[in-house]
C-alpha cells in the first residue's frame, strides 16, 4: 500500500541540502530532486501539504499503478516528484527541438507516461502538467542524452510542444537514482 497523505505533511526548503523537502511526521523527511533555482520563491517557506497537493498525489499514483509494474516505493518517490514539480517548478518555455516530432498523435493527460525519442534512443516521461499545444514533462529514465552534449536527470522537467510526444514504452523497468 502507498504512503497516504497526512495532514501533518509540510513542505520545506532544505536549506544544507539545496533541495525542497516534505516534512513526512516524526522525522521522516523526503527530498525532492529539485533544488532553489528550479523552484518558485514559495517553496523556500514552510507550507503546508494542501488538500490540492494530496488529491494531486493520490491521483498520481493511481495513475501510475496502472501504468508502470513498480514497487510502491518507486511509485510513492515519482508522485511526490511530480507534486513539488506540479506546484513549485518554476515556468519554462518549450525545449521541443530536443526530440524527433512523433509520427502518432498522443494527448497529453496529467500524469501519462510518454515517450520522447532523441538522437541516442527513446526515454520515459510522465506528464506532469497539460497544456493544449504543449506539456511539462519529469523525465522517470535515469538519464537522457541531448544534443550538444548535455543531458538530462532522473526527475528533471521539460517542456516540449505535444507533437513530439510517443506513446509510451509497455514494461520498462524503472530504477530509482538519488534525488
Amino acid at each position: 500500500m502507498s504512503l497516504m497523505p497526512e495532514q501533518t505533511w509540510k513542505w520545506f526548503y532544505h536549506i544544507e541540502l539545496n533541495k525542497l523537502a516534505i516534512q513526512l511526521g516524526g522525522h521522516m523527511a523526503f527530498l525532492s530532486g529539485y533544488s532553489r533555482k528550479q523552484i518558485i520563491p514559495d517553496g523556500l517557506y514552510d507550507l503546508p501539504f494542501s488538500a490540492e497537493h494530496a488529491n494531486y498525489y493520490q491521483d498520481c499514483v493511481q495513475k501510475l499503478e496502472q501504468q508502470l509494474p513498480v514497487e510502491d516505493t518507486v511509485r510513492v518517490q515519482l508522485a511526490l516528484n511530480m507534486t513539488a514539480a506540479r506546484f513549485f517548478s518554476l515556468p519554462m518555455m518549450p525545449k521541443s527541438w530536443h526530440f524527433k516530432s512523433s509520427p502518432h498523435i498522443v494527448y497529453a493527460t496529467q500524469c501519462k507516461l510518454v515517450t520522447l525519442q532523441t538522437e541516442q534512443g527513446r526515454h520515459q516521461f510522465i506528464v506532469i502538467e497539460a497544456y493544449e499545444q504543449c506539456a511539462l514533462l519529469m523525465l522517470v529514465d535515469a538519464t537522457c542524452p541531448l544534443k550538444n552534449g548535455k543531458s538530462l536527470s532522473q526527475f528533471a522537467l521539460i517542456k516540449v510542444m505535444n507533437d513530439r510526444l510517443m506513446p509510451a514504452m509497455q514494461s520498462k523497468t524503472i530504477r530509482i537514482v538519488a534525488a
